[in-house]
């Protein structure tokens, strides 16, 4: 036990040094790229116009933005404390770190204090065309001696304005909730793939390719899709990846509308379905009002990563998005916003079901500035949630579904410090966080 134990904090410190080590070429980095994009700035329409391959596929340069945040939250007497910062500029966000204090029951159904961390970096002269991201995650199960070790690594490679490629890593040993005298069951997961796109105008074909070992078994997938762009800057995609085990069998379907960068006051949106035999999930937004940030980038980099995460760890998969913080602040980029989220898995040999719908609407009121206050946003959330119960009556797990509401405020002070509440009234659980921008 010991020698696995110093494993992963070997692997932790290897993956924090070399975090650590790429914060100040990091920062040196884009300090040349700000000196530099002052042309880039002046033009009339810089995606269009713009000669210089560093920006070509995230479109024109903005001010890089450190984000620090402190957050509780509270439910049924338990609680999660957690310190979250990331930074972000134009390529998204750069540099990311959480360390949480999950009182809760959580994904694994037991209790950790975990730490996350990730880095983007751009190797070579700071040049879009090579991108690489490293991040991992360490936890201890409270109570326990036991860890568990995540690590994601992936490289991009944009030869071409047209062409796009990337080579991933993901790496998982940790603990399963087991039962009677076994707890915790070890697991140890492997996952390897490539995948490659290549644009011939309105029509992008795809392909990926990955192979995971779960223990001694290998499941190898393979899977193409096709993006299709239209007038209007509407967009869709459809996708399949067959795997060696017909269970992970997954289709992948989106449609939707981006905004120019040169905003045209029409509204953005985008739905995506992915299926397969015990599993469904949708997830779609609309994006409308004065301001909307829902670019072609973000577009193509969400759908891209959706379909490529088919054949990667789903442990995973917050890492790989980066969704860190605690409440989430994606309505920041536009005046109204509502999404919608469903999730479906079925567990017991397709007995029982567990997962959730939620609907959540934004209004941000970004010209309202009184005092010190500024940037009020409200939120209304509708969730249904289904997870399984245990009847005492029968000695069987029954579907147990839960509706409730909920509700966000929130505000920026002295244009810095943004705070926010998170209230569920029938459920007596809330959760609040106190944000820092520092430009």
């Amino acid at each position: 036990m010991k020698k696995k134990v110093f494993k992963r904090i070997r692997i932790f410190i290897a993956v924090f040094s070399i975090i650590l080590g790429n914060i100040e070429s990091i920062s040196f980095a884009q300090n040349d790229v700000d000196k530099n994009a002052d042309s880039l700035l002046h033009q009339t329409n810089p995606p269009q116009h713009n000669s210089d391959l560093r920006y070509s596929v995230f479109g024109p340069p903005s001010p890089a933005q450190w984000k620090f945040q402190l957050s509780f939250m509270n439910s049924k007497d338990q609680n999660i404390s957690a310190f979250n910062f990331y930074k972000k500029n134009q390529r998204d966000k750069t540099l990311f770190l959480s360390i949480i204090n999950n009182g809760l029951d959580n994904a694994n159904q037991y209790r950790v204090k975990q730490i996350s961390a990730g880095v983007v970096v751009f190797p070579f002269n700071d040049d879009d065309r090579y991108q690489f991201e490293l991040g991992g995650t360490v936890d201890d199960i409270i109570d326990t001696s036991l860890y568990n070790t995540i690590l994601f690594s992936r490289f991009t490679y944009r030869p071409l304005k047209e062409l796009w490629l990337r080579f991933g890593f993901e790496y998982y040993n940790g603990y399963q909730a087991g039962h009677g005298v076994n707890p915790y069951i070890n697991s140890d997961l492997k996952s390897y793939y490539i995948s490659a796109k290549y644009s011939m105008g309105f029509l992008t074909p795809m392909a990926v390719l990955g192979s995971g070992r779960l223990e001694q078994k290998t499941n190898n997938s393979f899977g193409a899709g096709t993006f299709l762009s239209f007038p209007f800057n509407l967009y869709a995609f459809g996708g399949y990846i067959k795997s060696t085990d017909e269970s992970e069998n997954i289709s992948t379907a989106a449609i939707g509308r981006w905004t120019p960068f040169r905003y045209d006051y029409l509204p953005s949106g985008f739905l995506i379905w992915k299926h397969k035999s015990d599993y469904d999930f949708l997830l779609g937004g609309i994006f409308f009002g004065n301001r909307n940030l829902f670019v072609q980038p973000a577009a193509l980099g969400m759908v891209t990563g959706m379909f490529v995460s088919s054949v990667t760890l789903r442990v995973n998969s917050q890492l790989r998005q980066r969704k860190l913080l605690a409440i989430s602040e994606d309505y920041e980029s536009f005046d109204y916003s509502l999404f919608y989220v469903h999730l479906n898995q079925k567990i017991n040999n397709n007995a029982n079901n567990v997962g959730f719908t939620a609907l959540q609407f934004y209004k941000l009121f970004s010209e309202v500035d009184f005092l010190i206050f500024s940037d009020p946003v409200i939120g209304l959330f509708f969730t249904k949630e289904i997870n399984p119960l245990f009847d005492v009556k029968t000695f069987k797990l029954v579907d147990n579904k839960e509706n409730y509401i909920s509700y966000q405020v929130g505000f920026k002070i002295f244009n810095d410090f943004l705070f926010e509440v998170i209230h569920y009234p029938s459920k007596r659980d809330y959760t609040v966080a106190l944000s820092y921008l520092l430009l």
